[in-house]
This record gives structure tokens, sequence and C-alpha cells, in this order.
């Protein structure tokens, strides 16, 4: 196959704290590289919670044509 380029824009992907509601989740530790969990902290509450193989805040890139 060939390659294919199209123009992306950057947008940013949080994740608000499941406890108070407000806090932003931040990373807090390293991946575990045989579960692929990462810990995360709520920076207002200090809620502790696991995500599996994904990391907030992160950037992704969509299309210049997709909707958020």
């Amino acid at each position: 196959m060939s390659e294919v380029k199209r123009e992306v824009r950057p947008v940013e992907v949080n994740y608000v704290c499941d406890a108070c509601g407000q806090g932003m989740m931040a990373r807090s530790g390293e991946m575990d590289p045989t579960s692929g969990d990462i810990e995360h902290s709520c920076l207002i509450c200090d809620h502790k919670q696991v995500f599996q193989w994904r990391s907030y805040p992160r950037i992704d890139h969509i299309g210049l044509d997709e909707k958020i």
C-alpha cells in the first residue's frame, strides 16, 4: 500500500475526576509493563484511579473536517 497524507489538528484530551467531578486526572506513576496499568491522581482531591494503556492529559489528532 502507498502512503496517504491528510491535514490534522491537535486536540487535548483530559479526564474529569469521577470522585469530585471538578479536577483533572494526571499521571502519577509509570506504566506497569505487564498489565498496562497507569496510576493517575486528581489535581484537586487527590483521588487515585488506574487507566489501562491511556495517560491523561494527552494530545490526540483529528481530521480538519472532524468534530470534537
